[in-house]
């Protein structure tokens, strides 16, 4: 499951180019191909005996998909087909019957890729706890970052928790509007990156200095005051650490004592 997301990211991107792919070609290509081909020594055929030959083509070819139109015409160019008058462009219909063939494989592999994001995005909302009504933060995240995939964002590390995300950020390894989906420990860019988290992890890892038996008195102290009112978040944050470090300062001095 912690691949979901990639998984997931990546049939969307190869989605969106196998639909790049079968998009309808424009007038101007399909105007381009044919007078690609007449260049090339091909002629139309007499049968067609409308005034303009090449609009024929653009009103036939007009829904046909731009890659299987670009691939007819390399093999076109190449006599890469048999069983075809390689004098004449094949007439406007049999251009678009071949353009369509061309694209078949690409259709299936399309459908195959939509059935099993769909199949993935099913098993993703089964997960969902019917309990209370409320949503596994892990699959808000995931389908965050499809979302985010969606406008491009791409993912640039993984395994990131608060502390590391929050030194990335503020060593400017990290560009203006990434996002951390902290249930999945990973970190969504707006543009592609490479994050050097080696710098920061040694530098999360070194070990503050031990706290002296003079300030450890002085922090229990400030522990024993009494709260304000209101006391803020970080305030809260604060006064953990502070008891973190006075509890680090014990053992020191259960050791000098024994």
């Amino acid at each position: 499951m912690n691949n979901l997301p990639a998984k997931l990211s990546t049939l969307q991107q190869e989605i969106s180019a196998l639909t790049e792919q079968l998009a309808p070609a424009g007038a101007d290509e399909i105007g381009q191909c044919i007078e690609g081909l007449m260049s090339g020594g091909m002629r139309i055929s007499e049968t067609i005996t409308a005034a303009n030959p090449v609009e024929e083509y653009r009103l036939s070819l007009r829904n046909v998909p731009v890659h299987g139109l670009r691939r007819v015409y390399v093999k076109l160019k190449r006599g890469e087909y048999e069983n075809i008058n390689k004098a004449f462009i094949p007439l406007p219909a049999e251009l678009a019957a071949m353009a369509n063939a061309e694209c078949r494989l690409i259709r299936e592999d399309r459908i195959r890729k939509q059935e099993t994001l769909r199949a993935i995005e099913d098993s993703v909302s089964r997960t969902l706890p019917s309990s209370h009504g409320l949503m596994d933060l892990r699959v808000t995240h995931r389908e965050r970052a499809i979302e985010l995939a969606e406008k491009g964002f791409v993912r640039v590390a993984e395994g990131v928790d608060h502390l590391e995300f929050a030194q990335l950020a503020k060593s400017r390894e990290l560009p203006a509007g990434a996002v951390h989906l902290w249930a999945i420990d990973e970190v969504w860019s707006p543009i592609a990156v490479r994050v050097n988290r080696s710098r920061i992890q040694t530098k999360l890892n070194v070990q503050p200095p031990p706290v002296s038996p003079e300030r450890a008195d002085e922090l229990a102290r400030m522990v024993a005051l009494p709260d304000a009112s209101q006391v803020t978040a970080e305030q809260m944050a604060y006064r953990g650490k502070v008891k973190a470090d006075i509890e680090a300062s014990e053992p020191a001095e259960e050791e000098r004592a024994a």
